[in-house]
């Protein structure tokens, strides 16, 4: 790389903005009593609701409300007394119901932030929202004997309920997006809300990135690159679409606003679509469902059902057992292995040799 295309690229800084989608740990789905067991029969758990047939009614599942209101009070947003369901209008293959129950201009819950320390800094990333909606099913594109020509849908996963958390574009590094997902990822299975199994989709990031010149205060063109369902993936996919856009700013050209994936093979990001504005969806607010509320018992009850939060756990476990910071927080991440730890320190009397061990 010469002297120019060095200077070029030093004069750019990213900007990141997250979507993160969490299966909520329910037994059914999000508007019908149809099963969210991982790993059944391929389209063995659908009914009328989550197919979308004619004269089917959903009914909102109050367990993932609580979660979803669960999440927001722990990530400190402010929860509504009243919110709105709406319909998100597109077609594709994995929707059977051709939109997707959601919520839009009024969601479940607004603001809050996700901070840590971490090496002698403090990162502190701000939430525009956390709001309700359903999975779409599956669709898949390679695996079988005639997927040259054929693609096959699995519509279990449709209806499945989401807790949705979109981040401000706060973010300026890959390496600080993954660690944002992972910590998010840590407060999620604390509360009970999702088990985070990334593997099988029950966690997964949109990212939002642009780039533009060191000092500016202006927001860059962005893509988007969907669904990644691994820390490394998210960091590898935003490492190599900065550089690209880096390049195209750097040579003279314009990046285009577009819907990108991560092609893990290739290792870089391709084109999937162009990028849809909210007017796209047509949202609307869904007729079959009322207005979504909030009373303040109901709000009171599950803040004062928090269980303990990994940074509140991973202050605790140094204070209280001696041990270093940063294996307080590896400790805290997990409450299984956090109790697990607890129990081997007082039994052996040595907390820090049972920190080394875990």
């Amino acid at each position: 790389m010469g002297a120019t295309d060095t200077a070029g690229i030093v004069a750019y800084e990213p900007v990141i903005g997250l979507e993160v989608h969490a299966h909520l740990a329910t037994d059914s789905k999000m508007f019908c009593g149809c099963s969210t067991r991982f790993g059944a029969p391929p389209n063995t758990q659908t009914c009328p609701v989550c197919l979308g047939l004619p004269g089917a009614l959903p009914v909102v599942n109050t367990r993932g409300v609580d979660l979803a209101v669960m999440v927001a009070i722990a990530l400190g947003s402010r929860v509504s007394g009243e919110s709105v369901f709406a319909r998100k209008n597109y077609f594709y293959p994995d929707l059977p119901k051709g939109y997707q129950i959601t919520q839009h201009d009024k969601p479940l819950a607004t603001g809050g932030v996700l901070s840590w320390s971490a090496g002698g800094r403090t990162c502190a990333v701000r939430l525009v929202r956390v709001h309700l909606e359903e999975d779409a099913g599956k669709s898949y594109h390679v695996g079988f004997a005639d997927s040259d020509t054929a693609a096959y849908v699995d519509f279990n996963r449709s209806g499945v309920p989401l807790v949705e958390i979109v981040t401000e574009p706060d973010l300026s590094s890959p390496a600080d997006a993954a660690e944002f997902v992972r910590r998010l990822r840590a407060v999620l299975v604390a509360l009970g809300a999702s088990d985070g199994n990334m593997e099988e989709g029950s966690l997964r990031c949109d990212a939002n990135v642009s780039v533009r010149r060191r000092g500016d205060t202006t927001l860059g063109d962005r893509t988007e690159i969907k669904n990644l369902n691994s820390f490394r993936l998210l960091q590898h996919a935003l490492e190599y679409e900065i550089a690209r856009q880096t390049r195209v700013l750097a040579g003279g050209g314009r990046v285009l606003t577009e819907t990108r994936l991560w092609d893990e093979g290739a290792s870089r990001t391709e084109v999937m679509r162009a990028k849809e504005d909210s007017d796209d969806y047509r949202y609307f607010p869904e007729p079959d469902l009322p207005p979504l509320i909030i009373s303040l018992d109901r709000l009171a009850r599950l803040r004062a059902a928090l269980p303990e939060l990994p940074e509140a756990r991973r202050a605790r476990l140094s204070s209280a057992y001696g041990i270093r910071d940063e294996d307080a927080g590896a400790l805290a991440a997990d409450p299984a292995i956090a109790a697990f730890f607890e129990r081997a320190a007082r039994a052996s009397g040595d907390a820090e040799a049972a920190a080394q061990w875990m």
